[in-house]
């Protein structure tokens, strides 16, 4: 799904709760080809309103946001979002991209 996002002119950026090493890790054993940012103090998912509020701080599972996707302009400013309220669900890539194309970027 990486190609159709690029030739459709879009980049992709992976936000997790996890560390450097294991995202190092789960990069490497997945062959990613795109960044990944670490939000260990799940500041970042605090301040976009999107930390799973059913774990509290100290459980092992603090700071995993809902499931979800941020569309942003050049800007860097959020054009479109998909979010899930289970953590066992995923947004689907094709969802997104439809999403992405329909907003005109």
């Amino acid at each position: 799904m990486r190609t159709d996002f690029e030739r459709a002119g879009f980049s992709i950026i992976a936000l997790t709760y996890d560390s450097p090493a294991l995202q190092a890790a789960f990069i490497e054993a997945n062959g990613l080809e795109y960044p990944m940012l670490s939000d260990v103090a799940a500041q970042s998912v605090q301040a976009l309103g999107i930390l799973n509020v059913d774990y509290v701080l100290g459980d092992d599972h603090y700071g995993i946001p809902y499931p979800g996707i941020f569309i942003l302009d050049e800007s860097m400013t959020i054009q479109g979002k998909l979010f899930l309220a289970s953590y066992a669900q995923r947004v689907d890539a094709s969802e997104v991209l439809a999403l992405a194309k329909s907003l005109s970027l």
